[in-house]
């Protein structure tokens, strides 16, 4: 069973924010492009990376927080998914998806929300923190069932995409003062804007870790 109080606070977000209606099904467009254990709604979750070379189901997980603000020439202000080691901080303690949008409650009588934008390639995985009705974008599914046992943590897709996700290591602007942070990027290249060091990279999952032990994810 879903912890009542974070379950409560993730509904009254999902009621806050106003998600849009999907034009055609979000659950049929992620099984058409993951398969049949893909889902569009799924949550509350933590996310963490597991180093591809450790398997799917590895223990060994680093547990991600949304990044602070930092600047770059290229894309401006942004946030992004860094590693708890270089980033500890936990602003926002839950995530959910929710027809195919993944999203990141605060705290629901703020007002305060993050919606993640479709990656790019070659891009850090961006989101925006925001005031405002979420609307983000329809791209990602959870793909259930990756373990044998068929009970191991979700792993997320991008356009039914689960093996292109990476960890770089990264040096930012933040407030004057430089700050070294490891972030999530999809499909890296050696030519990236100077936004992170190709060389660093290594290929990771993106789990979707129920946030209480023993919780049910909220998914079709």
């Amino acid at each position: 069973m879903l912890a009542a109080p974070l379950l409560a606070v993730i509904l009254a977000a999902s009621s806050a924010f106003a998600f849009p209606r999907a034009r055609e099904s979000a659950q049929d467009i992620c099984q058409s492009s993951a398969g049949d254990n893909a889902v569009a709604t799924y949550g509350p979750f933590t996310l963490a990376a597991v180093n591809k070379t450790l398997g799917i189901q590895s223990n060994n997980s680093e547990p991600l927080q949304l990044s602070p603000s930092v600047t770059n020439s290229t894309l401006g202000q942004w946030r992004s998914l860094a590693t708890n080691k270089t980033y500890p901080l936990v602003e926002f303690p839950a995530f959910a998806l929710n027809d195919g949008g993944l999203i990141g409650v605060n705290n629901a009588s703020t007002g305060i929300g993050a919606q993640a934008d479709d990656p790019k390639e070659t891009y850090p995985f961006t989101f925006e923190v925001l005031h405002t009705t979420l609307n983000p974008a329809p791209v990602f599914c959870g793909i259930v069932g990756t373990s044998a046992e068929g009970n191991g943590p979700a792993i997320l897709a991008i356009h039914g995409d689960t093996e292109n996700f990476a960890i770089c290591h990264s040096e930012y602007n933040t407030n004057g003062t430089s700050t070294p942070l490891d972030i999530v990027v999809y499909r890296p290249r050696a030519i990236n804007h100077n936004l992170y060091n190709f060389r660093s990279c290594y290929s990771v999952y993106l789990q979707l870790v129920p946030t209480a032990a023993g919780s049910t994810p909220v998914g079709p």
